[in-house]
């Protein structure tokens, strides 16, 4: 007679008979589904911090990176932890803090799924840190209707994050999060030393790829020059759309600040100048400074002596 589960080796099994049926994962149907189910992985797997990079190309094609400092997987089960019903926690299964009436759970079991639900799922990276990226096609799977219509994201995946931080911490406040695009996820991890620094672009741009952190030259020359700020970590009670974040002399705490580099403020500079002469005015004094969540411009506009033809 078959056992509940058959050993893999390295601290790994694959679920069999009953057992795999009764702890199967929770449904998919959207990508935030499949966000929270990887969530879930790199904590089950002992994650402190957690970063999700996330990207939509095309206004169709969302890709999730998510890039933790875990256990890791080794690397001989890279490709294994993908198959169906292959778990850490056959002899431990896991409970959502809170709430012991939703199904068991447990590192691994939902990365068969989003596999067999995405246009690619990959292990990327095994350790140091560990990261998993998915790429799904929102018109098979989609992303759920945004409700409120004062949160400045376009998508549920932020807001999907802040829940399970909140949640987790609730009852064991140890887990951090991250949120944000490639190149701001890239320059976090520098920050926080998750990553080592590299004074050359190509090494860093490389560094990222195997990260699954999609990064053009340029955005790593910004990171490099500290143009592009890290992001700010998700602590549990943060909320997007200004019920969770409070406005401070009149911007909104929290909120991403874009840095612009030289080139950037040079051609808003030009813009205007361009845009004052067409008036027969000039502009002067002009200060252009990034706030969270705004870009404040300040400048002096005055009639000159000459006058334009």
């Amino acid at each position: 007679m078959e056992g509940p589960y058959r050993d893999l080796g390295a601290g790994f099994a694959r679920l069999t008979g009953v057992e795999g049926a009764r702890r199967g994962p929770s449904r998919i149907t959207h990508v935030e589904d499949a966000l929270l189910e990887l969530l879930r992985n790199a904590r089950d797997a002992g994650a402190a911090n957690i970063y999700v990079a996330s990207t939509l190309r095309d206004r169709r094609y969302r890709t999730l990176t998510v890039i933790d400092d875990g256990n890791g997987i080794p690397e001989s089960h890279r490709d294994l932890i993908l198959e169906p019903g292959v778990t850490t926690r056959h002899l431990n299964p896991v409970t959502e803090p809170g709430d012991h009436s939703l199904p068991t759970h447990g590192a691994g079991l939902s990365l068969y799924q989003i596999k067999s639900l995405s246009l690619e799922t990959s292990v990327l990276s095994t350790s140091s840190p560990t990261s998993i990226r998915a790429i799904f096609d929102t018109n098979t799977i989609p992303e759920r209707t945004l409700q409120s219509t004062t949160r400045p994201s376009n998508s549920n995946l932020r807001a999907t994050l802040e829940h399970f931080t909140e949640t987790t911490n609730i009852h064991s406040p140890r887990l951090h999060t991250y949120y944000g695009t490639p190149a701001r996820i890239l320059a976090t991890l520098l920050h926080y030393r998750i990553i080592q620094n590299q004074r050359e672009s190509a090494g860093l741009r490389e560094e990222a790829f195997a990260l699954g952190l999609g990064v053009s030259m340029r955005s790593v020359q910004r990171i490099l020059r500290g143009e592009v700020v890290p992001v700010e970590g998700i602590s549990a009670g943060e909320r997007s759309g200004g019920a969770g974040r409070r406005r401070v002399g009149g911007r909104v705490d929290g909120a991403p600040v874009l840095e612009l580099g030289v080139e950037e403020s040079e051609r808003i500079a030009d813009i205007l100048r361009r845009a004052a002469r067409s008036g027969y005015m000039e502009v002067a004094d002009l200060r252009i400074e990034s706030r969270p969540g705004e870009i404040s411009l300040r400048a002096r506009v005055y009639e000159p002596e000459e006058e334009y033809e």
